[in-house]
C-alpha cells in the first residue's frame, strides 16, 4: 500500500517537473543544458511537404526562371531597342561581332547612289561551326530587337562552308572562313570599285554571261523551294560556293553595275588585322 502511494506521488511530480521545464523552454527562460535536450515542436516550424501538382507547378515555375535568366545573360550588355539608322546601327553589329570573336573585321561606307545598303561587314570565322554561331546570333539579335515591320533575315548560303550572308536591311554583313577570305576579297571590290578587280573585268560575251547567270539564279532558287518544302536534295546538286557565285549575287542584287564603269568608291571606316 505505501508503495503503491509512493509511485504514484513520484509520477504525479515528474509530470509537474516535465511542464515546468516545458514552460521555461518556451519562455526561453531554462539553463542551456536543459534546453539542448528538450526542444518545443511548433507547426510552423514543420516542413510544409506539397502535393503531386503543387509540387510540378513549383518545378516548371523554376525552370522558366532558370531559362529567363540564360537568355538575359546571353544578351548582357546588349541594347535590345531597335537601332535608330535600321535594327542594328552599325557599331552595335560590329560589337557584337567582336564580342563573339570574328576575325578580321572590315567596315565601308556606301554612297547613297548605290540604293542598297548603308554598310557593309565582312569578318572571317574561326570555323565553320563558329561562322554558324555568329549569323545565327546575330539573326537571333536582330529578331529581339526589331520592330513588327522589319523583315526577319534569311541566313544565305548554309550549304557553304566559305561564305554565309546576312542582309539587315542597312548593312550587309558577309562572314567567311579564313581561307576562302583572301580569294573573295570583297574589300577590293568594295573599296576600290569593280573596274580594279581582276574577275569582275575578263572578257565574256555579254549575252553569253547573261543566259548562264540566269540559268545559275533559276537553278540555285529551284534547289532553295525544294529545300524549304523538306524535299530531299542530293548535296551532289549543291555546288561548292566560288568567288565567281559571290560575284553572281553581286550582279544579282544590282551592286557591280553601281560599282562598275564610273568606279564609284566606299568609304573605309576600320579594318581589323
Amino acid at each position: 500500500m505505501n508503495i503503491s502511494i509512493f509511485n504514484r506521488f513520484y509520477h504525479d511530480n515528474s509530470d509537474d517537473r516535465l511542464g515546468k521545464i516545458a514552460n521555461q523552454v518556451e519562455n526561453k527562460s531554462v539553463p542551456g543544458y536543459v534546453s539542448s535536450k528538450y526542444q518545443v515542436f511548433r507547426d510552423e516550424d514543420s516542413p510544409i511537404i506539397l502535393d503531386v501538382e503543387e509540387e510540378r507547378r513549383k518545378r516548371l515555375e523554376q525552370t522558366e526562371s532558370t531559362l529567363q535568366k540564360a537568355v538575359q545573360d546571353e544578351f548582357y550588355g546588349i541594347n535590345l531597342q531597335r537601332g535608330v539608322n535600321g535594327v542594328f546601327d552599325v557599331e552595335e553589329l560590329v560589337a557584337i561581332l567582336k564580342r563573339d570573336k570574328a576575325r578580321d573585321v572590315f567596315v565601308a561606307r556606301l554612297p547613297d547612289e548605290l540604293k542598297y545598303v548603308d554598310h557593309i561587314i565582312v569578318v572571317s570565322g574561326n570555323s565553320y561551326r563558329h561562322m554558324i554561331g555568329l549569323a545565327e546570333f546575330v539573326r537571333k539579335a536582330f529578331k529581339k530587337k526589331r520592330s513588327p515591320n522589319d523583315i526577319i533575315p534569311r541566313i544565305e548560303g548554309l550549304k557553304s562552308k566559305d561564305w554565309i550572308a546576312l542582309d539587315l536591311g542597312n548593312i550587309a554583313l558577309h562572314i567567311f572562313s579564313k581561307s576562302a577570305r583572301s580569294i573573295f576579297d570583297l574589300e577590293s571590290l568594295w573599296s576600290v570599285g569593280a573596274q580594279y578587280d581582276a574577275l569582275s573585268n575578263q572578257p565574256d560575251d555579254p549575252l553569253t554571261e547573261l543566259l548562264y547567270h540566269h540559268a545559275k539564279y533559276l537553278e540555285h532558287q529551284r534547289l532553295r523551294e525544294r529545300m524549304e518544302n523538306d524535299e530531299y536534295v542530293n548535296e551532289k546538286e549543291v555546288e561548292p560556293v566560288s568567288r565567281e557565285e559571290v560575284i553572281r549575287n553581286i550582279v544579282l542584287m544590282g551592286k557591280k553595275k553601281a560599282l562598275g564603269p564610273d568606279g564609284i568608291k566606299v568609304e573605309v571606316l576600320g579594318e581589323d588585322g
